[in-house]
Order: C-alpha cells, then sequence, then structure tokens
C-alpha cells in the first residue's frame, strides 16, 4: 500500500468514527427535543452573538506551578486565547504571536517550523502543555485551547529554556457535556481547511473529546502545495472526587515546501535584496518543485492527579512523543554575479577556453564582484541535500507536589517537583556536489541558477542513503525544583523558588555533560485592590547543541547561562475586564549560539537586551474585546570587535493592535466587526550588521454574523465570516535565515468561513 492510500484510508476511518460519534449524539438530542416540541412547529431562528467569556483566561500556574491571579504574579504572562485565534481566522502559530508584544519572527527553516525571537533571543522549543516538544513544525491550532507567551528565564517549571521568554500550548480537553463544533474555510490560492470538534459525556464520570482537522492550500509562491491532517483524541475520567485521571493522544501529518525565499546580492551600499533590483516577481522560486518537508507526529499524554485533602494535591504525568521526517532542499550555498557579456551562458554554463579557468572564474565572481548595473547577471550555485529517515523518541516524566503550609503569620504556596526527559534523535544527511557551471558530460557538477531567466530540473530529486553513515544523537535532561509563593501580608508576596538540572548529550557526539542551579526570587505588592508593582530576579540554563547546516552533524557546545532583573506594573479596569501590564527588563546571557556569513554555528561571548513592554487585553465594555501591545528591545551580541551589533531579526520596535465588537442587542445582534495592525521595525538581516530587512505594517479585517438555531438546543450557533489579511498589500521580507535565504511575507489573502456549534 502506497503513502497517499495508506492516509487515505486512514482519514475515512478516523471522518467515519467521527460521523459516529455526530449521529450518536444527535440522535440522543433529537430524542429529547422531540418529546418537548411538535415536529410541526416552524424552525425558529434568531440572532445571538459570541460566548464573550472565550476571550478570559483569569490565571496562570506556568510559573510556578499552581494557579496565580493575574495581579498577584511577579511576572508577565501574556495568553492568546482561542476566540482570538478563532477571529482572526489564524491557523500557525508564528500568525498568533503577533498578538504578543516584542515577538519577531525567523526563517524557520524554509517556513517550514515555528521560529521566532522573544525579547531578543531566539525560541529552542515550543512547549505542549509544560512538556519541552522535541520535534519542531509549524503548529497547527486547531487542537488549541489558548497560547501562552511566558516572558524572560523561566527554568524553574520548564528546565532549559531562553531567558527571552517560551511559547506553551494548552490543548483542548473534553467537556462533561454533549458537543459538536466545526468550521469549513476557503481563501486564497486555494486554500481549503475544515475542522470538526466533537465533546461526548459517556457518564458523570467520563468524558471524551475529538478534534480533526485537515487543510489542503496552494500559495503566492510557485510550485507550492501545503497538506495538514491532525487528529486530537482526550478523556478524562474521575474516579472519586478526588482523583482523576486525563488521557490524550494527538497525531499530525503535514507535508509543504521548503523554501528558502529570496536572497540579497553585495552592492556599493551593503547588501540589498535582489527582488528590489531587478524584476522578479515574488512569486519566483529559487529552489525546485522537489523541494518538500515531510512529517508525521505522535503524542501521547497521561496525567493522573489526586487531591489528598483541600490544601494538598499530586499530579504525576507522562508523556511519549514519536515522529519522523524528510526533509529535501535545493540549498544554495554561493552567490556568483557576472556583467553583462560575462564568461557565462544565459543557462548557466561557465564559458572557458581552459578548464583551468574555472575556479579563477568562479572565486571572481562569488568573491570579488558586486551588483552595480541592472545588467548584470545573478547566479546561485546549489546543490541538493536533506535530513532522511529522521526518526524522533522522546520519553517524559514528571512529577509535581503542590500545597499550603501556614508558618505564624505567613501562608506558604508550595509546588515541589521533578521531571525526567529522554531523547533519542536517528537521521541521515545525504548532500550532492554543489554545481561549478559545467556541464556533467564533460565531468562538472551541472549549470548555475539564473534568478532572472530560472531553469528548473537541473538538480537531482532524490537522495540515497546507501553508504551514508548514520547520525544518532541522544539527550538525557534531569531536573528537580522548589517554589514558595509567601503571603506575607494580604498586599505583600514574595516567589523563591530554586531548580537543579543535569544534563546529558551523547551518541555520535563526544559525551558531554552539565549540571546548574538556577535560582529565582520576585516580590508583588498590591498598590490597591486594582493595581500592583512587582521586581523580580530570574535566571535561566540550557546546554548549546546546533546543526551545522553542511555536514548535517549536530555539534555540542559550552552550555549557556542568563540572567535576568525585571520590574513591573499591572492594573485592572473595567471591574476586572481589562487587564495591563508594563515591564521593563535587563537580560544578560553568556556562550550565545550565533551563525556567520554562511549559516553555520558559531558561538560568541554573549549576548544582552534590555527593553520594555507594554500589555493590554480584555474587553473595556460589554462586546468591545481589545489586545493590544508595544515593545521597546535593545539587544546586542558580542562578536569580538563588534560587540555593539544587533542580532539579526530582532526588531528594535514591534507594536500590535487587535480589537472586535460585537453588537449585543437589537436587530444587528450577533453582527461582529474585527481590525489589526501588526508593525514589525528595522531588522538586521546577519549578526554582523551589514544590511537591514525594512519595517512593515500589516493591517487585518474580519466581518462575522452568528445565528442562533433552535433546532438542538437553546444555544446552537451558525457563524459565517469574511476575513482579510494584508488589506493593504504590504510587500515585506518577514526574516531573514541568512543573505540567501530572506522569507517572503504573504499578500493580500481573502478567506470565507461556516462553522457551527451545537
Amino acid at each position: 500500500m502506497n503513502v497517499s492510500t495508506y492516509l487515505g484510508t486512514r482519514m475515512k476511518f478516523q471522518l467515519g468514527y467521527l460521523a459516529v460519534l455526530v449521529a450518536l449524539s444527535s440522535n440522543a438530542q433529537e430524542t429529547n427535543n422531540l418529546a418537548k416540541d411538535d415536529v410541526s412547529d416552524i424552525e425558529k431562528i434568531t440572532v445571538t452573538g459570541t460566548n464573550q467569556k472565550r476571550y478570559i483566561v483569569e490565571n496562570t500556574d506556568s510559573l510556578t506551578g499552581f494557579p496565580v491571579d493575574f495581579l498577584d504574579m511577579p511576572r508577565v504572562v501574556n495568553i492568546v486565547p482561542e476566540q482570538v485565534i478563532l477571529d482572526q481566522k489564524i491557523t500557525d502559530l508564528s500568525e498568533a504571536l503577533r498578538n504578543s508584544p516584542g515577538i519577531s519572527l525567523g526563517d524557520g527553516f524554509g517556513g517550514t517550523n515555528d521560529d521566532f525571537l522573544i525579547r531578543g533571543f531566539r525560541r529552542n522549543t515550543v512547549y505542549r502543555n509544560g512538556f519541552r516538544r522535541a520535534t519542531n513544525f509549524k503548529t497547527n491550532l486547531s487542537n488549541i485551547e489558548y497560547t501562552q507567551v511566558v516572558r524572560g528565564p523561566a527554568s524553574i517549571t520548564y528546565g532549559q529554556v531562553e531567558p527571552g521568554g517560551l511559547v506553551d500550548v494548552i490543548t483542548k480537553k473534553p467537556l462533561f457535556e454533549s458537543r459538536i463544533s466545526g468550521e469549513a474555510r476557503l481563501g486564497s490560492f486555494d486554500d481549503k481547511f475544515f475542522l470538526f470538534d466533537v465533546s461526548q459525556s459517556i457518564s458523570e464520570r467520563v468524558g471524551v473529546r475529538v478534534v480533526a482537522s485537515t487543510q489542503d492550500a496552494e500559495s503566492f509562491r510557485d510550485f507550492t502545495d501545503i497538506s495538514r491532517d491532525t487528529i486530537s483524541i482526550s478523556s478524562v475520567i474521575d474516579f472519586t472526587k478526588s482523583t482523576s485521571l486525563d488521557l490524550s493522544y494527538e497525531y499530525r501529518d503535514e507535508s509543504r515546501p521548503l523554501d528558502r525565499g529570496t536572497i540579497t546580492v553585495p552592492t556599493a551600499n551593503g547588501r540589498e535584496v535582489i527582488n528590489e533590483l531587478l524584476d522578479i516577481p515574488n512569486s519566483r522560486r529559487f529552489g525546485e518543485e522537489y523541494e518538500i518537508f515531510e512529517s508525521k507526529f505522535n503524542f501521547a499524554e497521561a496525567t493522573l492527579n489526586h487531591e489528598f485533602n483541600d490544601n494538598w494535591t499530586l499530579k504525576v504525568s507522562g508523556a511519549i512523543e514519536s515522529s519522523s521526517a524528510n526533509d529535501l532542499q535545493a540549498r544554495p550555498v554561493a552567490l556568483a554575479i557576472f556583467d553583462a557579456d560575462g564568461p557565462i551562458t544565459e543557462d548557466g554554463y561557465i564559458i572557458f577556453q581552459d578548464p583551468s579557468e574555472i575556479a579563477t572564474i568562479l572565486g571572481t565572481a562569488t568573491t570579488q564582484t558586486i551588483f552595480d548595473d541592472p545588467t548584470d547577471q545573478v547566479f546561485l550555485l546549489r546543490r541538493t541535500d536533506g535530513s532522511q529517515e529522521q526518526d524522533v523518541e522522546v520519553f517524559y516524566a514528571n512529577l509535581l507536589l503542590t500545597g499550603e503550609v501556614k508558618l505564624g503569620n505567613t501562608n506558604h504556596r508550595l509546588a515541589t517537583g521533578a521531571d525526567y526527559r529522554y531523547g533519542d534523535t536517528t537521521r541521515y544527511f545525504v548532500d550532492t556536489p554543489y554545481t561549478n557551471g559545467v556541464s556533467e558530460a564533460i565531468g562538472g557538477d551541472g549549470a548555475l541558477f539564473n534568478v532572472s531567466n530560472p531553469i528548473y530540473g537541473n538538480l537531482v530529486d532524490s537522495l540515497s542513503i546507501e553508504g551514508v553513515p548514520l547520525i544518532t544523537v541522544i539527550e538525557k535532561n534531569t531536573g528537580v525544583f522548589v517554589n514558595d509563593y509567601i503571603e506575607v501580608t494580604d498586599k505583600f508576596n514574595i516567589l523563591a523558588g530554586l531548580r537543579y538540572d543535569s544534563f546529558e548529550i551523547g551518541g555520535d557526539l563526544p559525551v558531554d555533560e552539565a549540571d546548574q542551579f538556577s535560582p529565582q526570587l520576585a516580590a508583588n505588592y498590591n498598590l490597591t485592590e486594582t493595581m500592583s508593582m512587582f521586581v523580580s530576579y530570574s535566571t535561566a540554563f540550557e546546554p548549546n547543541t546546533a546543526t551545522n547546516t553542511l555536514t548535517g552533524k549536530t555539534e555540542a557546545f559550552d552550555p549557556e547561562d542568563s540572567t535576568q532583573y525585571e520590574l513591573g506594573f499591572k492594573a485592572e479596569f473595567f471591574d476586572g475586564n481589562l487587564q495591563t501590564s508594563i515591564a521593563i527588563y535587563d537580560i544578560d546571557k553568556n556562550n550565545i549560539l550565533s551563525a556567520d556569513e554562511n549559516d553555520l554555528p558559531i558561538l560568541i561571548e554573549g549576548q544582552s537586551s534590555q527593553g520594555g513592554e507594554i500589555s493590554i487585553s480584555g474587553q473595556p465594555t460589554e462586546g468591545m474585546n481589545i489586545i493590544a501591545g508595544y515593545a521597546y528591545v535593545d539587544a546586542e551580541i558580542g562578536t569580538g570587535n563588534n560587540s555593539s551589533n544587533r542580532p539579526r531579526n530582532v526588531a528594535e520596535n514591534t507594536f500590535n493592535l487587535w480589537t472586535s465588537y460585537e453588537v449585543q442587542g437589537g436587530t444587528f445582534e450577533g453582527l461582529g466587526l474585527g481590525a489589526g495592525a501588526f508593525y514589525v521595525g528595522d531588522r538586521y538581516g546577519d549578526d554582523n550588521n551589514s544590511y537591514k530587512l525594512d519595517a512593515y505594517t500589516v493591517v487585518d479585517l474580519s466581518a462575522w454574523y452568528t445565528l442562533n438555531v433552535k433546532k438542538l438546543g437553546a444555544n446552537d450557533t451558525l457563524r459565517f465570516q469574511l476575513a482579510l489579511k494584508n488589506v493593504l498589500d504590504e510587500e515585506y521580507y518577514s526574516a531573514s535565515g541568512g543573505d540567501l535565504r530572506i522569507s517572503i511575507g504573504s499578500p493580500r489573502t481573502v478567506f470565507g468561513s461556516v462553522s457551527f456549534d451545537f
């Protein structure tokens, strides 16, 4: 059975299973309705609105291990709830993060995985329900209840993290009620998305939920096809009033192009994007049609919760992650510039009299020539490479004990825990020689690629692993921590914590071991019932490993450590319905992994980041919602004599605003309008600060109309929505992965959808 047949059969089975659940739920509900209403009655339709409570997440336990209210938390955590994702018609995590200030995007391995920077530091991974996910891809949000952005070091509860912060996606949980919802969405570039979400109460103590989605889309970029299928199954079992078991499983299958975007060329004024110098459309790919990233992902999770009494609770969690992936790309490895009458043909073959001339011609074109005339010819030296049969197996185990103790006049809220993570990654890295402009027929490695007049199909479109060594990386992580939230008075609280980490990496690498203590200390003071201020000191620790993009091998470097000092102010307005936070911070980090001009990993002296952030979210009035933020980031990296350089992709200024209003009564009840503006300032494209990517602003609009359909129940709704993204059709470059890897932002797109919630 081939792959497409297998996937088709699997999806048919999954959809058939969902259909059975729907039929059972619908029949049971309709039976109840028939007992109450005469079937001859005309169906009654009234207008209603969105449940506004879906915009609010009142507390978080991400930094402490136990829930702490917004005003009492002496740190900043931004929440992006599911309803915002639905209103903005978002399917990828990178779009969701626009709603949190101070976040810039990275190249993301040709747009195939999540890549972002918080407070100037690049992410190390994406967390899932607190677990540090090993597999990186573009996170599908169809099974996400909300996304939380933890700002600053969060080592105490999360372990090894970047000091700028982290992103933790919280998945949907079963509901103890019968609920069926879904969506059908069509958009520009033949984008088709379907979502089905079923929750069913099996008994008073057992609930089950199934969420499935599928997406098939093209793009404004040439020969692009994206396919994404996911299914998530979760259940909760309440054995007793004090003991429960949460189970969940998620499967995803994704295929998308590995698209390196466009390139920069050296000019007399520094490097510039080639699309701005020549008549090259943003749709043009400099790669090949066969470039693709394919991945399959499985994640199974189990959590046992037990309440010993009103004060003490034990949570034991375990998870298994398993994934497989293949990637294949036409990697640009160098740039060659020739004059209009230079010794090269239009189809990329060097003109020479003697083979010994080739090295000199290429050397001059790649290192000494600049683009200084519109008639200049620009070529790429490329090769085919990729990781084949990459398999990831990870086992997680977490234990958390929380409770309260009264000591004298102070109350101590305690959390102590331990976690263990074992990961095994294997893969083959295969590559071909890079093209040198000489025909294979006479012993060369093939034609160069003309960016103005591309000829595709000159590179091999498959790789063999025969004779290629298997690369193995094994990681072991162990951590223990304790947090003490001390309620000194009704207004003054102290958070003190300490974590110990032990790390080991091996496999094909020489065994590298490291350990570290990571303390945190914070204080929070309630100025009034609606205002508070806090100060915090926190640290982070993370081992350093990186993949050499030319050899495909994983390399170990000295571990990094970092510290942050932060001062903040929080306030609630409109009876607690609008939350505001302001924070300033100072972060220092040592032993920084960076990349040189060839995108190869290097260790630089250090990095610092100082800045401030403002975040606003909530409902200033009934029916109106707002999420807004501004961030200033003054980040510097240490690169020998250039210690004042800014890290690439880090914008000094970012601004985000999304606001919506839904009519709450009268003739137009249920009509909603939303608008947003997302600004990202200038960013450098490399750590040497040799060129910039210009600032850009993306404006989005959305409109929807919600109907109450009195058929299955009083709260059953249909929602019709139209969303426009990048309304002004702004042309921009979202990130740099190096001089030859500049990501191109999406143009204006339109989406229409119909969703239901029964």
